[in-house]
Order: C-alpha cells, then sequence, then structure tokens
C-alpha cells in the first residue's frame, strides 16, 4: 500500500508570538487537520442516519469504501453492511429491471461495486444479500472480455469486485478495456467500442486504471496509456475538470488512480489540491469537501457526500485497487474542532483558584502584563533612590516625630498607593481564512 508524503497529511507548525512586536496580541495561523482524511470520515459519519446515506445503496457504497480507506469507522461500516444484507434492498440495486423489459438484469457493475466493499470489510462476496454476486458477475463476462453492458465503469467495477475474491478477472478483462480504451489513452463512461467519436473524462479513467492495476502485466500497456492521459489533463492547480470545472470528485479519481500507478508527484498536487477544498474548524461542516470552490448556490451542499466520500480515499494515501481496510478502527474520531469550540468559549473565564477554564491564549498576555510591571516597579525604586541620595539633613523628618494622637491612622499614608492584582480577560481570537 503506497503512502503520500508525510508532509502532505502534517498539522502546519506553530508561529511563535512575540509579544514585544506589538501592542495587540499576534494572530497565529490556525493549523489544518492533522489527520484530514479521518476528518473528512468524521464529518461523513454524521450525515448517516445511523445504517445508511439517505437510504441509498450507491451513496452508501460510497461512504463506506471511503471509512475503509481511512480506516475508521468500522461500527459504522458493519451497521451499513448489515442493512444492506438484505435482498429488498440488494435486489434492486444489483438486478433492476430495464425500462421496457419485464424481467431483472444483472448490474455487473453494481454488483461488482458491493463485492468490492463487502470483502474490503472482509465480508463473504460469493453470497450476500441471498444473491451469489461473484458466480453472477463472472457469468456476465462477454467475448470481448467486458462485463455487463460493457461499459468502461461496468467493467471496471466487476474487475474490482472479482479481484477480492479466489477467482481474479484475468488477460481477458483486460483485453475487453483495452479494445474500449479512447485513442488518446483514456476512457469514457458509455462508450462500448473506443472509436474515434470516444471523448475521455477523468472520473472514469481514474477507475479503470485503479481496475487495469489489478490485472497485473496483460493490462500494463492500457495502463500506462491511461495514466498518461491523465497527468496531460491535470491542470496547474493540480485538479481536473470533467467539463464542468475543476472538482474534487473528478481530481479524487484520477489522485487515487496515481497512487495505484505509482505517480506520487502527480498524486500529491491533486491531494493538496483536495484538501484546499477542505472546510476548517471555522466552517459550519468541518471535515467535509466541497465539490467545487466556490460552491454552487444551488447543489453545493447536495454534492459534498459525493465529493467528500471519494476523495478520503487518496487523501488517505489509498488507491482502489489496493485498498486494505484490515486494521479499521472501530469508531470515528472527532475533527478536533470540538474541543476548540470549548476553548473559545472559556478563553478568560477564570475559576475561585485563578485557573483559566478555556484555553491558554491568555498566557502571552501575562507574559506581557508581568514584564510591564516589573520594568515600572525597577523604574520606580531606581528614581526613589535617585531623590533619596540628592535629600539633604533639613528635608528629612526628624526621626522622633511622631503624628499628633487625634489625627486618623493611616493619613501620613495618603499618598501611597495600594498594590493589587491586575487580571485581563483574552478573547480566542477565530478570524482565520477557510482552506
Amino acid at each position: 500500500m503506497r503512502h503520500l508524503p508525510a508532509r502532505l497529511l502534517a498539522a502546519a507548525a506553530v508561529v511563535p508570538i512575540s509579544i514585544f512586536a506589538s501592542a495587540a496580541p499576534a494572530q497565529a495561523q490556525e493549523a489544518p487537520f492533522a489527520q484530514p482524511a479521518q476528518a473528512a470520515a468524521s464529518w461523513l459519519v454524521t450525515q448517516s442516519d445511523g445504517t445508511s446515506w439517505n437510504t441509498d445503496v450507491s451513496s452508501s457504497l460510497e461512504a463506506v469504501i471511503a471509512l475503509e480507506a481511512a480506516g475508521v469507522g468500522g461500527d459504522q461500516v458493519q451497521a451499513t453492511l448489515e442493512w444492506l444484507n438484505n435482498n429488498d434492498i440488494l435486489t434492486p440495486y444489483v438486478m433492476p429491471t430495464p425500462e421496457g423489459a419485464t424481467e431483472p438484469a444483472l448490474n455487473a457493475g453494481s454488483a461488482g461495486k458491493v463485492m468490492y466493499t463487502v470483502a474490503t470489510a472482509g465480508g463473504d462476496p460469493t453470497n450476500f444479500g441471498e444473491i451469489r454476486l461473484a458466480a453472477e458477475v463472472a457469468a456476465s463476462q462477454a467475448a470481448n472480455g467486458t462485463y455487463g453492458d460493457g461499459t468502461a465503469a461496468s467493467t471496471a467495477w466487476a474487475v474490482l469486485g472479482l479481484s477480492r475474491t479466489d477467482t481474479p478477472a484475468g488477460a481477458e478483462a483486460a483485453a475487453g478495456l483495452a479494445a474500449i480504451q479512447c485513442p488518446d489513452g483514456g476512457f469514457n463512461f458509455m462508450d462500448v467500442d473506443g472509436g474515434d467519436d470516444c471523448v475521455s473524462d477523468p472520473d472514469t479513467t481514474g477507475l479503470v486504471a485503479s481496475a487495469l492495476a489489478t490485472l497485473g502485466e496483460p493490462a500494463s500497456v492500457s495502463l500506462d496509456a491511461a495514466v498518461a492521459w491523465l497527468e496531460g489533463a491535470q491542470a496547474e492547480s493540480g485538479g481536473f475538470d470533467n467539463g464542468f470545472g475543476e472538482n474534487a470528485n473528478s481530481t479524487a479519481m484520477a489522485a487515487q488512480a496515481f497512487l495505484a500507478a505509482g505517480r506520487d508527484d502527480a498524486a500529491e498536487r491533486a491531494v493538496t489540491f483536495l484538501l484546499e477544498l477542505q472546510f476548517d474548524c471555522t466552517a459550519d461542516q468541518p471535515g467535509a469537501i466541497m465539490y467545487t470552490d466556490p460552491e454552487d448556490p444551488e447543489f453545493g451542499e447536495a454534492s459534498r457526500l459525493l465529493a467528500t466520500a471519494q476523495a478520503i480515499v487518496p487523501m488517505a494515501g489509498q488507491d482502489l485497487a489496493t485498498l486494505d481496510a484490515t486494521n479499521i478502527e472501530a469508531a470515528v474520531p472527532g475533527t478536533g474542532c470540538e474541543s476548540a469550540d470549548a476553548g473559545d468559549q472559556g478563553a478568560g473565564e477564570v475559576d475561585a483558584e485563578g485557573d483559566d477554564e478555556g484555553s491558554t491564549s491568555w498566557l502571552p498576555w501575562v507574559i506581557g502584563a508581568a514584564v510591564v510591571v516589573l520594568a515600572a516597579l525597577i523604574i520606580g525604586f531606581a528614581m526613589k533612590s535617585r531623590r533619596g541620595g540628592n535629600a539633604t539633613d533639613a528635608d528629612a523628618a526628624p526621626a522622633a516625630e511622631v503624628a499628633p494622637a487625634d489625627e486618623p491612622k493611616g493619613e501620613s499614608d495618603k499618598g501611597a498607593v495600594e498594590p493589587k492584582d491586575d487580571s485581563g480577560e483574552a478573547t480566542a481570537n477565530d478570524d482565520t481564512d477557510k482552506q
């Protein structure tokens, strides 16, 4: 399993604060999520109803694959697969009745996706939801080596699903994908012949590239051509455009393909683009990934679920060809924004013992105040000593002189300032730009 360079996933260094640089407190730059994929997974789980996402099989599968890639949310994965392991729920997805037909027919791509997700979680893809998925998918292979309806996407998911079984696809599948490959090396979602009118798109090409990576040497030529097309389609920003602008979904599918093919530099640029689309702790949906920036005012919120799910895979340093969920954790850690919010609310609140109940953002103020008070005391003592050294005996009060008995006690000290503790409130500064 390949991983991205650690510098992509590490938290940003904290900028030191210099008390004497300015009278106002310095504004420290908020560090990005130390684990961006897990932060995204934390948001993703909050969108579930406990078992599924919108009671939609396709969205739920995408979310489960994302959690498997992030290595967290094992309990949620189990709950969703238990919900899916129901013939009434699964059959309409993998064996729908085509429009105009009277009998259901296998959708090899959908069945392959279920197989892939179940097997990655450690389940049995040969018999799930009372359907013998592996046997059905294998039987759907056409004479030219493709599966189901013969499209690149269906064949890719069939290959990925079978790759997790004891009978993976072989050279025939590699030949089938090569037969529908566009002349420029990419793949199209619906094209079934790879003719001159075939228009490559990054989403399909990225998916097929990972499927080709599981087929080994027979698919090496097609894989190299597909990855070369992706490298040529990558924008300066690192993102990918599928005809609707640079976006998270297209970039995510290309990024995981780069990882599957060992193109780490291109993957790093793509993941950097994805990280810039992630909402930080100042947003209402911290951890989520925007489809585009700025978001579409009408479809922005609706597009976050799929954008986040697909982006998690390469952000976690994983790809669909080698995705490993062996050590997945049962729970999902928080984004860290929760503790930050608690610190903001408690900043400056001091308990009876004098301890700050919130964050330590008050510390620079305390140190600065101490320095100022100490400097004032030193200057005061120096001035007092100087005046005392220049005074004459006539100016000095007689040592034995005593205040009259009827004078109120302490009246002679009327000009003295009684020392008192200074305490100030520091307000947490949260004016941080969104990533």
